[in-house]
Formats: structure tokens, C-alpha cells, sequence
């Protein structure tokens, strides 16, 4: 972990996404605490044409008279709770359903696989616009629901094929000659060490969320008014009225970029830190055995 740790330091693009990430999350748990106005009140003055940024309203205000700001960070809290939730779900389901496969393997693990195949055959953003709309729901525990639950089998793939190559070595073999079971072997051996691709796949999947969520709600089959979130925030801003106000645009569009580049290097910088700990922790683990004294010369004594 110590070593992890240093290389995590001297890992600028690394050290560039845990800045934006802690940015981000602090902007939405202490924002309304230094800006107090409302996300959802309209102020009657104001509605029937946006106002640019002023010092009232430092991102300006929608057609409703919204304040863009207060909506920038609601934003930021239902972005943040839908991307880490949601790859909660699908870290926790992803793990054990993949880890189960690959220790069980043979037919099991070819079925499981198969399902899993099936499940990618059909593309996840569509599927999850399907979900949505047949349930006709639109609460945000739903969404994060439907994200989970659908965005798992990357995961379970992934651990799938750590778990091949960890129960064929020596430290599984010991457990397994001891009597453990195979409860045992995937919680206690093999989901343990097969979590380092898991912790980076994690943090990616926290950017594809937020980016699937935004997309839901720009549609209108996500996070519904007067909630406020990046995605309906763009679509307001791509009514006819609101041409003329491009800052509408640009500030809910470059929150999720810049969000989601965040992520993109946090998980990048992880993964490089946490493949060189793996590659230096394969290496000898004990000394060298001293080399052998060198063979006294025979002697042969005459008769």
C-alpha cells in the first residue's frame, strides 16, 4: 500500500483526476452552503427570457428564472449519487456473479458466460431507455436501479478471468487441501485478490453513469422536473427561446465533461500505479539461497 501510495503521488494525470473528483464533490456537498439560493424557485421577474451571468446570478438564470447555478449544483448531487450508487450495484453484482463462475468453472461457467454474452448482445443505453419507458417511472432510485443492474456484466467478465488464473495458484491449492469450501475460497481467496482491476473498472464505471443518466434525462426519461440534473438542464436550454443564451449550454456541458475527464484520469493514473505495485510484488519474495561450498577434492589413498 506504502508503494502504491508513492507512485500514486508522482502520477500527474492521477493527481489531475483526484483534483477535478474532489473539485466536483465538494462543489456538490458544500455549494448550496455557500451560495444558499434555490434550484427550483422561479422568480416570476425573470421568466419568459433567460438573463446572462451577473453578479446575482454568476451562471445566469433560465427561461423560469432559475437560478443556473443552484441547478449546477443539485446537478452535481443527483449526478454524483446516481454514478456512485448505481456502480455499487453493479461492482457488488459484477464481482460475485463473476467470481462464481470462474471458480465453479467447466459447464457452469460456460452457461453463465453465455447469459452473459446475451445480455451484451443487446446495447445498454437502449435497453435501459426500454426499461424506462415501460415502467413509466421515473423516481431516481428506480434510475440507479436500472443503471446497476444492467451495467454489471463488464465487470463480471472481468473478474471472471482473474478468478481462471488465481484459483490455479499455490496459496488456493493450500486453502482447498485444508477443507476450505468453495464459499470460502471465493470470499476469503479469490474475490480478495482479484479486487485491483475491480477498484479502476469501478471508477471508470462511475463517469459512464453520470454520462447515462445525463443522456436519460436530456431525453426526458430520467431525472424529471423540478429535480434539477446536467441532462434536463440541457434540454431546457435547447428550446427555441433559449438559443440566444449560450451560457444555458455551456455550463451543464461543461460540468459533465470535465466530471467525466475527472474520472477518465483517476481511473487511468490507478490503473498504471496499481499494474506497477502488481508487476514489483511478482517479483522473488524470499533471498537467494547462498551457493553451495565448493566439493573437497577426492583423495585416493594408494592400496
Amino acid at each position: 500500500m506504502r508503494s502504491a501510495l508513492r507512485r500514486f503521488g508522482r502520477e500527474r494525470s492521477a493527481l489531475a483526476g483526484i483534483g477535478i473528483v474532489a473539485i466536483v464533490l465538494l462543489a456538490a456537498l458544500f455549494g448550496p452552503l455557500l451560495y444558499p439560493a434555490s434550484s427550483i424557485a422561479i422568480d416570476h421577474a425573470l421568466m419568459g427570457s433567460p438573463t446572462a451571468p451577473s453578479i446575482a446570478h454568476p451562471l445566469g438564470t433560465d427561461l423560469l428564472g432559475r437560478d443556473e447555478l443552484a441547478r449546477a449544483f443539485s446537478g452535481a448531487r443527483v449526478s454524483l449519487t446516481v454514478g456512485v450508487t448505481a456502480m455499487l450495484i453493479a461492482i457488488s453484482f459484477g464481482t460475485l456473479y463473476g467470481a462464481t463462475s470462474g471458480a465453479i468453472g467447466g459447464r457452469v461457467d460456460a452457461v453463465m458466460m453465455r447469459v452473459i454474452d446475451a445480455l451484451l448482445a443487446f446495447p445498454s443505453f437502449f435497453l435501459i431507455i426500454t426499461v424506462e419507458a415501460l415502467t413509466e417511472k421515473f423516481a431516481l432510485a428506480l434510475i440507479i436501479l436500472i443503471i446497476g443492474l444492467l451495467s454489471w456484466m463488464s465487470v463480471a467478465r472481468l473478474v471472471r478471468g482473474e478468478v481462471l488464473s488465481l484459483r490455479e495458484r499455490d496459496f488456493v491449492e493450500a486453502a482447498r487441501a485444508l477443507g476450505a469450501g468453495p464459499v470460502r475460497l471465493i470470499f476469503r481467496h479469490l474475490i480478495p485478490n482479484a479486487l485491483t482491476p475491480v477498484v479502476v473498472a469501478a471508477t471508470l464505471a462511475i463517469g459512464d453513469n453520470i454520462l447515462v443518466e445525463a443522456g436519460l434525462s436530456f431525453l426526458g426519461l430520467g431525472v424529471q422536473p423540478p429535480t434539477a440534473s446536467w441532462g434536463n438542464m440541457l434540454q431546457d436550454a435547447l428550446t427555441p427561446d433559449a438559443r440566444n443564451a449560450p451560457w444555458l449550454i455551456l455550463a451543464p456541458g461543461l460540468l459533465i465533461v470535465v466530471t467525466l475527464l475527472g474520472f477518465s484520469l483517476l481511473g487511468d493514473g490507478l490503473q498504471v500505479v496499481l499494474d506497477r505495485s502488481i508487476g514489483q510484488d511478482q517479483g522473488p519474495r524470499t533471498s537467494p539461497e547462498p551457493p553451495l561450498p565448493a566439493a573437497a577434492p577426492l583423495v585416493y589413498e594408494a592400496g
